[in-house]
């Protein structure tokens, strides 16, 4: 005779103390046939039935487990756990779309850099080599050893770049990665712990006098009022393509760079040569009323390669002349920096 289903539930007779069925406490049939377990939890909120399958072994095997859990584990409760599960699944699905690749995390950054950093041109210039390497890869997957393996192709690449150059392509990438950890699109920077290579000391170039007037002479005539304010002044090639009218004081003769290197405004002196260049530019102003136009309006690169062609021309000058022309080079980075430091030259002559 079919058991009733009062039996067939694995209830306890209220008359005897014990079950109706012959499955050890803890095990009943389920009403859909399979074996099942019920057991009280570690937080003690309530009784739990959980469906385990066909054979009464492997429900008194799971029984068992969830009874040494409730044991060991006090607090353990199988509801609140499938919660945490549920809860987790879904902050993973959520971080699996924010996850974005390096090339798009890219462009967002040079975005906001253009309002933060005043570098942010260099930058843009230097992750046209990056994004071919990292570009679809997604951000939060770019490990230490594939900064490390970039950094070491920049040196050992058919055009390899300097040490210094090297650890500039390091601070970008690990800026970049500090700015994601602050966002949340990654949770560590991996250019942390890559060390940066050791810089050559640089050797401080300036101009003597012939030299001067050798390189001067050979510059087409626009850019000479550039020069000259430049090795009188010590201004940068940043700071005087910045220079407005408004921070020129012809009367007073002072200059004010708003933003220098070091983010900080300064005051240069003019002496009669600077006043004399600034008056002469002054009167071929195109917007004599506009206080913004810029004072030395030449681009970046038409003015560097003018440079670049006036120092060669400048050297065979020297040559010609049976003069040294050993010190003056034709690289950008020379152009650039030994106007600068010729005026600091210029001083300590005039002060011995």
């Amino acid at each position: 005779m079919a058991k009733s289903e009062h039996e067939a539930s694995g209830v306890w007779s209220k008359g005897r103390g014990r079950k109706n069925d012959a499955a050890p406490r803890g095990i009943f049939r389920h009403r859909t046939g399979v074996w099942a377990v019920r057991f009280k939890c570690g937080a003690g909120c309530r009784r739990h039935e959980e469906r385990v399958g066909p054979l009464k072994s492997d429900a008194i095997r799971i029984y068992h487990a969830r009874r040494a859990r409730v044991l060991t584990e006090p607090g353990w409760c199988p509801a609140a756990e499938r919660a945490a599960a549920r809860e987790q699944a879904r902050a993973d699905r959520v971080r699996e779309r924010r996850r974005i690749t390096f090339e798009e995390y890219s462009r967002d950054f040079i975005a906001w850099a253009k309002h933060n950093h005043r570098s942010w041109a260099k930058d843009d210039s230097r992750l046209t080599r990056v994004l071919p390497v990292f570009g679809p890869r997604k951000l939060d997957d770019i490990t230490s050893a594939d900064v490390e393996r970039f950094l070491r192709s920049l040196r050992e690449c058919d055009r390899p770049v300097a040490p210094a150059t090297v650890n500039r392509y390091r601070d970008l990438l690990s800026g970049m990665f500090r700015r994601a950890i602050r966002l949340g699109l990654s949770s560590t920077n991996p250019v942390k712990g890559i060390s940066k290579l050791k810089e050559a000391g640089a050797r401080i170039v300036y101009l003597s006098p012939v030299e001067e007037r050798a390189v001067r002479d050979a510059l087409p005539s626009y850019l000479r009022p550039l020069f000259i304010v430049s090795v009188h002044t010590g201004l940068r090639w940043s700071e005087q393509a910045g220079l407005r009218w408004r921070d020129v004081d012809v009367l007073t003769g002072v200059i004010t760079v708003a933003q220098s290197k070091n983010g900080h405004s300064r005051t240069i002196p003019m002496n009669s040569l600077v006043r004399s260049v600034l008056y002469d530019l002054a009167n071929r102003r195109e917007s004599p009323s506009d206080p913004t136009e810029s004072v030395f309006a030449a681009a970046y690169r038409t003015t560097a390669r003018a440079f670049e062609a006036a120092v060669k021309r400048a050297q065979t000058t020297l040559k010609e002349a049976g003069k040294d022309a050993s010190r003056v080079k034709s690289q950008r980075r020379w152009i650039i920096e030994t106007a600068t430091h010729s005026v600091s030259s210029r001083l300590v002559r005039f002060r011995g």
